[in-house]
């Protein structure tokens, strides 16, 4: 019973193309919420009075999204692969790059950069049970990479960007927070995210407020009806997959 109480079945659909989509199979993850942590559970016992919030002071400033978006656009490309098309990022000044599995469709793919140049790539891992693949760039160096941060480190309610290229539409920024972190069977983490992810978005990454990914984009729910609930793969299983 209390197996049945913490495990839900959740349906993604993958999301693999952008101007020529190609249905995918929906993709059956079990996952269990791992967020609020013990620790956390344990606080929220302590009286109300308290938890108060100190006032923010004088040097406190907004999240400055647009700085971030800045920084980061540079290193977010367009995959293309066979028909398929989504987002990538890259990882290294010599041309590594990191994107979802389900976005590859053979041993090599195009990459897309921002302003409309493109290079050759070839494969150098890809996992499609992890849905993560490393791809190499024929050609160029000194590329501009994101920061990798430490998806450990992420809470609920913190807020997040994502950069991609949903239906081509690249270098298309949305922002949303985290709204749980959940763990599936074969020890993925999962963070789930409000904010917007569409068919070209995947392998994208997941940014938190100082800019450092955190995540890489690649489902949502699939049920109809249902909007805004989308799901990253956390930046320290891609960590441990380019480490292999």
């Amino acid at each position: 019973m209390i197996r049945r109480a913490i495990i839900t079945a959740i349906c993604f659909t993958f999301i693999g193309l952008a101007t020529v989509a190609e249905a995918q199979e929906p993709r059956h993850i079990e996952i269990r919420i791992i967020n609020p942590s013990p620790a956390q559970k344990a606080e929220s016992k302590e009286p109300a009075q308290d938890k108060a919030m100190p006032a923010p002071g004088p040097s406190a400033q907004p999240d400055d999204v647009s700085q971030i978006v800045r920084q980061s656009m540079p290193a977010v490309i367009t995959v293309i692969s066979g028909s398929k098309q989504g987002s990538g990022f890259f990882v290294s000044p010599e041309g590594h790059v990191l994107t979802n599995s389900h976005v590859i469709q053979s041993q090599s793919a195009l990459i897309r950069f921002p302003d409309g140049n493109s290079v050759a790539a070839m494969v150098l891992r890809n996992d499609p049970e992890k849905d993560l693949a490393l791809l190499k760039a024929n050609a160029g160096s000194n590329y501009p990479t994101l920061p990798m941060g430490d998806s450990d480190k992420a809470v609920q309610g913190e807020s997040v960007i994502t950069i991609g290229s949903p239906i081509g539409l690249e270098g298309t920024v949305t922002r949303g927070i985290i709204s749980a972190i959940r763990k599936a069977p074969n020890g993925v983490t999962y963070i789930q995210i409000d904010a917007a992810i569409n068919q070209g978005n995947s392998g994208g990454p997941l940014l938190n407020k100082a800019g450092q990914v955190i995540g890489i984009n690649t489902g949502k729910h699939s049920q109809p009806g249902i909007e805004r609930l989308g799901f990253a793969l956390s930046v320290n299983d891609a960590k441990r997959f380019m480490a292999q």
